[in-house]
């Protein structure tokens, strides 16, 4: 493909397949997110046990340098290729350009800041851990379009594989590069192999070559579309990252490590399922814009589903933390386990605040997306502020609260307009919430009766927490549908299975 074919991209799904688009597109996710988070527990596991907390506290300071920049480089532009109905490769092109030119420029600038950062820590070692990660904001700028691609086209498959791929790659390289030298330098050169991996293998599946840059009619919309978006994400990006810039600050590498292990142990792998549901779900939710009844059916489907798989186990590693982070980190880390416990409160919002994203971006709603992540940022932040004052833990308690309080403004600012209304909240928000809550409270007043050893207890706790959620969801109406569904979805997995079984028989 390239700027002399017919100028509007032509989608891949048919109009009628929509339905089974989302079934399809969450079940490649649900399999690309399992390889995922087992690489990201795989790599807490691990890693932990080669590495020291200092070694995962000084990545853990660049983290929030390199997400903040990264931020420029897309400026929302890989939401608007997904989102805008029609796109024109002379629109992509100019995209592509775009994107290209910003990365450069950062990379190159966080290159010449490095020492000014590594001072700002007072950890001489900064400097060229920041410098060689810079390298992979470019490389990963080089594939970002043609990734959009993929999700615009709906196909699902091939992300999936990819982000598997780079998963795999990523923890593989950092574990044989920390068996030789156990650095902090195995987990950057984890980081750069599967941007470089992620990247190559995107081009190779699309067929598109940019052409020399110039920019095309309806750039500056897609432009202004993406501003919203980056708005949003600049915002957030306080609330997600300014906990660890205060702690590296104030209590220093080591401090900073125990936090960072509670909070990819728990909080990290949420984010990491929220995000390839997105690439679902905003493609497909914003082709039915114009049929709300279609919309709201489908976007209530998956966030049901999604809701059962997670929050269950959410409040089974929260109410068994002590139990939980020895077992999986070993010893060296039990004073991660408090820190744990109060991030896993805010484990229990986080999986019904992130698909108000897909709602935003779907129905075009971006600037007001930017306002609310704006106020939810101050929020936040001053949480942390109060927090850091008295320690790691009473940071992460503050941070748990405003994230259980901020839930409230939040559905009552998505549900004010569009296919999903504010009705929606009583009758399918809070009843989904309550169960949460509940299976929480069980497994908190019913731990000490779970059998020992650690492992016989944590899947005890989450057999209950599943049973008690399930229970729970038979209350209400929409509970009955999320029930409803995962049994049709099992009849039909266990048809499937027989057919191809019968098959290979014959």
């Amino acid at each position: 493909m390239n700027q002399r074919e017919p100028q509007e991209i032509v989608e891949t799904v048919a109009h009628e397949s929509y339905g089974s688009t989302v079934v399809r597109g969450s079940l490649f996710t649900a399999i690309s997110q399992g390889v995922m988070v087992g690489c990201q527990i795989g790599s807490v596991i691990i890693l932990s046990r080669l590495l020291t907390a200092t070694d995962f506290g000084l990545i853990a300071m660049i983290g929030p340098v390199i997400a903040f920049l990264s931020m420029f480089k897309e400026m929302g532009l890989l939401q608007a290729v997904i989102q805008k109905k029609t796109l024109t490769y002379g629109q992509l092109n100019a995209l592509f350009w775009i994107n290209i030119g910003l990365s450069l420029a950062l990379t190159v600038l966080l290159i010449m800041m490095a020492p000014l950062i590594a001072r700002f820590y007072d950890e001489p070692d900064l400097t060229w851990l920041i410098r060689i990660m810079a390298l992979n904001m470019t490389i990963t700028a080089l594939g970002a379009q043609h990734f959009a691609l993929l999700n615009r086209q709906m196909v699902f498959g091939r992300i999936a594989i990819n982000a598997s791929v780079v998963a795999i790659c990523t923890l593989s390289v950092s574990i044989l590069w920390a068996l030789v030298s156990p650095t902090p330098w195995a987990l950057v050169a984890g980081t750069v192999a599967g941007g470089v991996i992620g990247t190559a293998m995107v081009w190779v599946w699309v067929p598109w070559v940019p052409s020399r840059p110039a920019m095309a009619p309806g750039t500056a919309d897609l432009v202004g579309f993406g501003a919203g978006v980056t708005g949003f994400k600049l915002a957030n990006f306080f609330s997600r990252n300014l906990d660890n810039v205060l702690i590296g600050r104030v209590w220093g590498s080591s401090a900073l490590g125990f936090y960072d292990r509670a909070y990819k142990l728990l909080l990290f792998p949420l984010n990491r399922v929220a995000q390839p549901l997105s690439q679902v779900m905003v493609p497909v939710l914003s082709r039915m814009q114009d049929e709300p009844h279609r919309y709201a059916h489908a976007f209530f489907r998956v966030f049901g589903l999604m809701q059962l798989a997670i929050l269950p186990g959410v409040a089974a590693m929260t109410g068994l933390a002590d139990t939980a982070v020895p077992f999986l980190l070993g010893a060296q880390w039990a004073d991660s386990a408090p820190i744990f416990a109060a991030l896993g409160i805010a484990g229990l919002a986080q999986p019904l605040a992130n698909p108000t994203g897909w709602l935003f971006v779907s129905q075009g709603r971006t600037t007001e997306m930017a306002w609310w992540g704006l106020a939810s940022a101050v929020v936040t932040c001053a949480a942390f502020g109060w927090g850091v004052q008295f320690g790691v833990l009473e940071l992460a308690m503050a941070y748990a609260a405003v994230t259980i309080v901020k839930l409230v403004p939040l559905w009552l600012l998505v549900t004010r307009k569009g296919p999903i209304r504010q009705g929606s909240i009583r009758k399918r928000i809070l009843p989904v919430f309550c169960a949460g809550l509940v299976a929480y409270a069980s497994i908190l007043f019913l731990r000490d009766s779970l059998p020992d050893p650690a492992l016989l207890k944590l899947l005890g706790g989450v057999l209950l927490c599943y049973a008690v959620f399930a229970g729970c969801l038979t209350l209400s109406p929409f509970g009955r549908e999320i029930l409803i569904d995962v049994k049709m979805l099992l009849i039909k997995a266990v048809r499937k299975i027989r057919q191809r079984t019968t098959k290979s028989v014959i």
